[in-house]
């Protein structure tokens, strides 16, 4: 079974968008296996984007 890894950017999240993101993928044959919201902190988000 092959898995991939899907994030909504926080515009996608502000705009309301996951529901319509993860309805494409459904749309598509793909099975949603897991879904974790996350908020990170300053230092994460940082360190993620390298800013």
């Amino acid at each position: 079974m092959e898995r991939t890894y899907i994030m909504v950017k926080p515009d996608g999240v502000e705009r309301r968008l996951s529901g319509e993101i993860i309805r494409r993928f459904e749309n598509r044959g793909l099975k949603l296996v897991g879904l974790k919201m996350v908020v990170p902190t300053r230092e994460v988000a940082e360190k993620h984007y390298a800013v």
